[in-house]
């Protein structure tokens, strides 16, 4: 009986994914006709970003993972069941010498749930010289100064187990663009007014916004079965100049198991999970990540992920390693991302301290 319960919830579950990948039919018609995609639809793409080696190692498969701040980045329901307090820090060299610093913090306050906190920097490296057409100068331009653009956002989340199967998470978290820095640049753009005079306008392209969070999990409680659902990146439209481009919004499905557990392998040394998500989002076509970590004793862990329908990701490897000692624990995971020939390699490190 408990079979055919877990595999009709794995029917219902891929209908739903079934269902989110035709929903939008306008958008996937342009696609199949002139492979059209709505890149660069979207303001702030930065949220769409992860956090933390461990997940990105597993190709950012890791809707349905628990026990995690980093689920702060993906699904805030994992940060239900996020035990004792924990603090993640990760670090990763970007494209083109940008880099990303990112941190979560959770503390489990028993019957009240638990509460997290997290923040993402990315910083664009070395200041932009930004200069202006001037048939004045000799060299035929003007230096109008240094741009030095900077993003970053911070966000309180909060998890809770409704039941022994059911969990779920939200996090609230403002968002900071600023596009030009402190370096003195401003947009300028011209105008008529209705008298026939132009006028010119400067902008310092700084713009805040408040978003939204909310995900699900539920574990079937069937050899290491779980389902999971999240929405990221809700909230309203950001204006700059003079249109107006919504956040970038998206509605990820997943599925995780523990395949030792799943073949009913009794097996205290090793732990092997596999994970898959699905991605639906406002500015890209369907996207899948498929993840697999391997653990030797909970202490070495070996992972492995692909990113399907990227633009510069693809295959994703890692490692990690756990000391525990008087019930505290601190874990170091690695990531390797692959992004094509024409792009450096990314490579990511975080530390995990349980206390």
């Amino acid at each position: 009986m408990k079979t055919i319960k877990a595999v009709f919830i794995i029917i219902v579950f891929w209908q739903a994914l079934a269902y989110a990948q035709v929903s939008d039919y306008s958008r996937g018609l342009m696609e199949s006709l002139f492979g059209f995609k709505r890149v660069g639809q979207s303001s702030m793409p930065f949220l769409k970003m992860g956090a933390g080696a461990r997940t990105m190692a597993m190709g950012d498969a890791v809707n349905s993972l628990k026990g995690d701040p980093s689920a702060l980045f993906y699904n805030p329901a994992g940060l239900a069941y996020a035990g004792k307090k924990q603090l993640m820090f990760s670090h990763m060299n970007w494209l083109l010498d940008t880099r990303i610093m990112a941190g979560a913090v959770s503390m489990d306050m028993g019957n009240w749930g638990v509460f997290g906190m997290s923040f993402f920097y990315y910083d664009y490296g070395d200041p932009i010289i930004a200069t202006e057409i001037d048939a004045t100068k000799k060299n035929g331009y003007n230096i109008l100064g240094k741009m030095n653009p900077v993003e970053f956002a911070v966000g309180l989340g909060y998890g809770r187990r409704i039941s022994d199967k059911f969990a779920i998470g939200g996090q609230i978290k403002i968002a900071h663009q600023d596009l030009l820095g402190a370096g003195g640049v401003k947009t300028r753009t011209a105008s008529r007014t209705s008298g026939g005079e132009w006028v010119q306008q400067s902008n310092d392209a700084k713009k805040s916004v408040v978003a939204f969070d909310f995900g699900t999990i539920y574990d079937t409680g069937w050899r290491g079965l779980s389902f999971s659902m999240a929405f990221r990146n809700f909230g309203q439209e950001v204006k700059y100049e003079r249109e107006k481009y919504d956040l970038p919004l998206s509605f990820r499905f997943g599925i995780s198991f523990e395949m030792f557990n799943l073949l009913n392998i009794s097996n205290k040394e090793h732990d092997f999970i596999l994970s898959i998500d699905r991605i639906h989002s406002r500015d890209w076509s369907e996207q899948m990540n498929f993840g697999a970590e391997y653990a030797f004793l909970k202490m070495l862990f070996l992972r492995a992920g692909y990113k399907y329908n990227y633009s510069s990701e693809g295959l994703t490897l890692g490692l990690g390693f756990n000391w525990t000692w008087n019930s505290n624990t601190v874990r170091f995971d690695y990531a390797f991302k692959n992004t094509g020939y024409t792009l450096d390699n990314v490579h990511v490190t975080s530390f995990n301290f349980q206390f």
